[in-house]
């Protein structure tokens, strides 16, 4: 964590790519302070430890497919990125809370969300082992047929449901901003985007 605030957040935004080694490092050391003093404050309301797995298989939810598609796809932005989760995590909270009433058409429609999320980890599994081709087939029709499971059952089953609506509206959201976008990435460039921090030492003479 307190890399990437380091270099992403100090030293790409802030400092515009020329960043003082001397402030990185007490960035760096206030980050994991301030990240520690969090910690120890979560800990100390002695929330319920599968509470927090089920926090965490949600964040993991909603950042895997724009991680992995952004590694293959030169469309996905920054915006994309950032929305997708946001998205499937504030859409996780709404339906594990119940925030909104799960009858009628809410809860179709977030059983169809947890379908296309059902359909997005089948897909994402085969991909790791028969290609993108393959995946993105067995991904379509798998979040079909799930469709045709979830609905009017899946609203009994909370945890489930939310877990699978943040891979679902997280890869909806990734995609549809992603294609909004013009710009794209140019992978052969990513020697230049990513910025070394700490250039090699002249060669000591013989």
């Amino acid at each position: 964590m307190s890399a990437i605030v380091m270099a992403d957040v100090y030293g790409k935004n802030i400092a515009k790519n020329k960043p003082d080694p001397t402030k990185m490092l007490f960035i760096g050391r206030l980050t994991m302070v301030v990240a520690t003093l969090i910690g120890v404050i979560l800990a100390s309301f002695s929330m319920d430890i599968l509470i927090m797995l089920v926090f965490v298989g949600a964040l993991w939810g909603a950042i895997v497919f724009p991680v992995i598609a952004s590694c293959f796809w030169n469309r996905v932005t920054n915006a994309a990125f950032t929305s997708a989760v946001v998205a499937g995590l504030l859409m996780f909270c709404i339906a594990r809370f119940e925030l909104l009433p799960m009858v009628s058409a809410v809860a179709v429609l977030f059983e169809l969300l947890a379908a296309v999320g059902g359909g997005v980890v089948l897909g994402l599994m085969t991909f790791g082992f028969c290609g993108r081709r393959v995946g993105l087939i067995v991904g379509a029709i798998s979040a079909i047929g799930l469709a045709f499971l979830c609905v009017g059952f899946l609203r009994d089953y909370t945890v489930l449901l939310a877990s699978l609506m943040a891979y679902g509206v997280s890869t909806i959201v990734c995609i549809a901003v992603s294609l909004m976008s013009s710009s794209e990435f140019d992978f052969s460039q990513i020697d230049q985007n990513v910025i070394n921090y700490d250039p090699a030492k002249p060669a000591a003479e013989a």
